[in-house]
């Protein structure tokens, strides 16, 4: 199958038949023409004069020790040629803007103490970035009150692991100014250390103590590979009201999808292959659904499913319509938890239980289990014989006549959509994003909804995230 980034773009609805879309430019550039600049010096001494629209570029060439602070509003600034102009030493950023649009420029094997990027304004696009071998406490910080912001396209990889503790992204919630943030198509690889919680996610959005905040921050289309040395923690949400979906988690044994504070989360259509899964600690009301476990937690310290229970939380936690293909066991997290729904999932697994730490607050509605189950006979919890299509690098998909078509069974709680959402409904769609019939009883279970023509499209890689010029 042809996932390069171009097919995998057109299947999702974020390209055209022509080309991938170009970074976006503000509605003045047509008659703002560029002006190019051969030093960071007389770049800086352009911004602090530019007028809004202005679009000024920094010619290819290595910059150390470069500072840039934006404060006016509607600029473009980026490199002159994509991946070319790249900043060593002490360089770092700061946007003081709004509607700011800084891209194309790469940060390699620098050494500065705080942080490299730090957005204080709103619709502030920072794109087609490479963050490799730099140390540093953090890469970017969205700081609270800001909203819209979106980072794209960027990469962020090998960061040392004598440099400061510090997440690579992250997220400041504002009490009452929910952030509607975007991280897309970004990929972090690489990041080696001993393990554990060590404060180094690759994203972090909020802080504990900000925990009762609304963040409804999205992180979509993004890859993991190889970070959970660095932190046990890929994502890790502590805030309210936030989206992690269509990512993928591959190689990744160490890491997992933290839900570490905060309530009402979700997460969906995402793909955890050889890697860990999700754990959810001190949070409530929290909804996985459409998502693919494959190998899952298997040969690694992370878990493929660790409900985490500390008192007070692990309330309302929902699986629906997920498969589990061979994963490590799913711990539900023992006596504690409450009101825990799993329905319509579909689990398959030649050896070992699926499940261990077993509580009395869990109902089990509509799910589909071949193996060894782990617990008591329970209701909502039927044996059988799926049957798969299987393809090298692709999902299990179901059959038509496999046990789990036509299936699934009503009643389940549905995710609450946050304000903004796209699509309004997504349990709807399927981790393929093909639509659902319209009647629910003819939904299937698990994460692939059968059709005559499956869309072709596979899990994401490095080839079809981060940078464009790469």
């Amino acid at each position: 199958m042809d996932f390069t980034r171009r097919n995998v773009l057109l299947g999702i609805g974020l390209a055209t038949s022509g080309a991938l879309a170009s970074m976006p430019e503000p509605a003045s550039a047509s008659i703002s023409p560029s002006k190019t600049f051969s030093s960071v010096a007389d770049l800086q001494a352009a911004i602090d004069i530019a007028n809004s629209g202005d679009v000024l570029t920094l010619v290819a060439g290595t910059y150390s020790d470069a500072q840039i602070t934006i404060p006016t509003n509607s600029l473009t600034i980026r490199s002159a040629i994509p991946g070319k102009a790249i900043f060593t030493g002490s360089s770092h950023v700061v946007i003081k803007a709004s509607n700011t649009i800084f891209g194309g420029f790469q940060f390699l094997n620098g050494d500065y103490s705080g942080i490299v990027i730090r957005v204080f304004g709103s619709d502030n696009y920072l794109q087609d970035l490479n963050f490799f071998g730099y140390s540093a406490q953090k890469y970017i910080n969205l700081e609270a009150g800001g909203q819209r912001n979106e980072i794209s396209y960027c990469n962020f990889e090998n960061k040392p692991i004598s440099a400061p503790q510090g997440n690579l992204v992250g997220v400041l919630p504002h009490p009452t100014i929910p952030g509607f943030h975007r991280i897309r198509f970004c990929s972090f690889k690489n990041i080696l250390g001993n393990g554990g919680d060590n404060g180094n996610e690759p994203i972090r959005i909020g802080l504990g103590a900000l925990s009762a905040f609304a963040s409804r921050t999205i992180v979509e289309y993004c890859y993991w590979e190889n970070t959970g040395l660095g932190d046990s923690e890929n994502i890790s949400v502590k805030s309210r009201e936030n989206v992690i979906r269509y990512c993928t988690f591959q190689n990744n044994k160490e890491g997992m999808l933290v839900f570490r504070n905060g309530d009402d989360n979700m997460a969906y259509g995402n793909s955890f292959i050889n890697a860990g899964g999700i754990r959810v600690k001190e949070a409530s009301n929290i909804f996985c659904f459409n998502n693919y476990f494959e190998n899952s937690g298997v040969g690694g310290g992370a878990s493929s499913v660790y409900l985490e229970y500390l008192p007070g939380n692990l309330r309302n936690i929902n699986f629906l319509f997920n498969t589990f293909h061979n994963c490590a066991s799913i711990d539900l997290g023992g006596i504690g938890p409450t009101l825990n729904h799993w329905s319509n999932n579909l689990f398959v697994k030649t050896s070992g239980p699926i499940f261990m730490a077993p509580n009395r607050g869990t109902q089990w509605l509509g799910n589909i289990y071949q193996g060894s189950l782990g617990l008591p006979a329970t209701v909502g919890l039927k044996l059988g014989v799926p049957k798969f299509a299987h393809k090298a690098n692709d999902y299990y998909r179901p059959i038509v006549t496999s046990i789990n078509r036509l299936a699934s069974v009503a009643g389940y709680a549905k995710p609450v959509m946050y304000e903004g959402l796209i699509p309004v409904s997504p349990l709807s769609q399927d981790l393929l994003r093909s639509l659902r019939p319209l009647k629910t009883n003819q939904w299937d279970v698990g994460a692939i909804q059968f059709t005559k023509n499956p869309a072709n499209i596979g899990w994401l890689s490095s080839k079809t995230t981060g940078p464009r010029y790469t």
